[in-house]
């Protein structure tokens, strides 16, 4: 059975952040391929998942190719281009006029680990609103240790042809930064 290591790439940031339980099962069921943020890291990343809720805790590693950061009316085009099931976007963006769509290039799977296990085993264990970088000095034991977790295999997404159909909203981008 591989390791979360067996996936991991050096190269890339390492996050922590969280997620509904109905987003983390979305996209295990292959129906969220985007994940929209009002702000959020924009580079190229792989992040462990936490989420929310009575029996939550880290159950989701995934990667994501560079944050599209683009307007709420081009955000919605993509939403209704790419996972149509899930609605608008333009109520999560009401306070703003753009964001980020963060693509989901490949995710894995791993038994639950609940947050009291995850407290228990480091003091410093947060459960962000935003993100942690796992990756930083203070977080090496929890990434080294989530690290080593048994995992399903890597489901990877095609995204070329993702960003093919893409490329007319993408064409009328404005940079937001």
């Amino acid at each position: 059975m591989p390791t979360i290591q067996d996936y991991y790439d050096a190269n890339l940031p390492t996050l922590l952040f969280s997620l509904h339980p109905e987003a983390t099962d979305a996209i295990i069921a292959g129906n969220k391929v985007i994940e929209y943020r009002r702000r959020f890291f924009s580079e190229p990343f792989q992040a462990f998942i936490y989420t929310t809720g009575q029996t939550g805790g880290i159950q989701l590693y995934m990667r994501c190719d560079a944050g599209l950061q683009l307007s709420v009316s081009q955000l919605d085009q993509i939403g209704q281009l790419l996972q149509p099931t899930t609605g608008s976007v333009t109520d999560y963006f009401a306070q703003t006029d753009h964001g980020i769509a963060l693509p989901i290039t490949a995710f894995t799977t791993l038994p639950t680990i609940p947050l009291p296990q995850l407290r228990q085993r480091f003091t410093n264990f947060v459960t962000p609103r935003g993100y942690v970088f796992l990756d930083r000095p203070e977080r090496q034991a929890q990434l080294q240790w989530l690290l080593q977790q048994y995992c399903s295999p890597l489901t990877e997404l095609d995204w070329q042809g993702r960003y093919a159909k893409l490329q007319p909203i993408l064409d009328g981008r404005t940079d937001y930064q």
